[in-house]
């Protein structure tokens, strides 16, 4: 940042970089409203640094960038060629006929079950095994699936 010398000319940026500080002032209450309004008016009568520092001498400092929480909480990038250990899955392992056919033996102990109660109102007179159509995809399926490690 260049050395500023109090008789020379300020930029524009400058000039509105000020006021945003006695904007900043005034709404943290540091000035009242006549002071504000005097101090702004001043502000675009002045022309070199040596007539700007008097307006914002007694007012804190610029504010800054501040890191939120969230961030500084959080544990750092890993060095290049590091990688960190993967999460499990949070998934409980499944076992029994539901490993083997995933949600669709769901649907097949359910036409199973149906068909059985449909045996047993007729009397014992079983209908074919319509449910057979749902067992061979899901048969043919759980045995590709049946040596596979998860």
């Amino acid at each position: 940042m260049p050395q500023y010398q109090p008789y020379q000319r300020f930029t524009e940026a400058d000039r509105d970089k000020i006021a945003g500080r006695l904007r900043d002032a005034f709404a943290d209450g540091r000035l009242d409203q006549p002071e504000f309004s005097s101090r702004l008016d001043q502000l675009y009568t002045v022309q070199t640094y040596g007539e700007l520092e008097p307006l914002v001498r007694d007012l804190p400092p610029v504010r800054t960038y501040q890191t939120p929480a969230v961030v500084q909480d959080s544990k750092p990038a890993p060095a290049p060629g590091e990688f960190p250990d993967r999460k499990r899955d949070a998934q409980p392992q499944r076992h029994g006929l539901a490993a083997l056919g995933g949600g669709f033996t769901g649907v097949v102990v359910i036409n199973v079950v149906i068909w059985f109660v449909i045996g047993l109102a007729n009397g014992g007179h079983w209908p074919h095994f319509w449910p057979v159509w749902l067992l061979i995809p899901w048969t043919l399926f759980a045995l590709s699936n049946l040596g596979k490690r998860r």
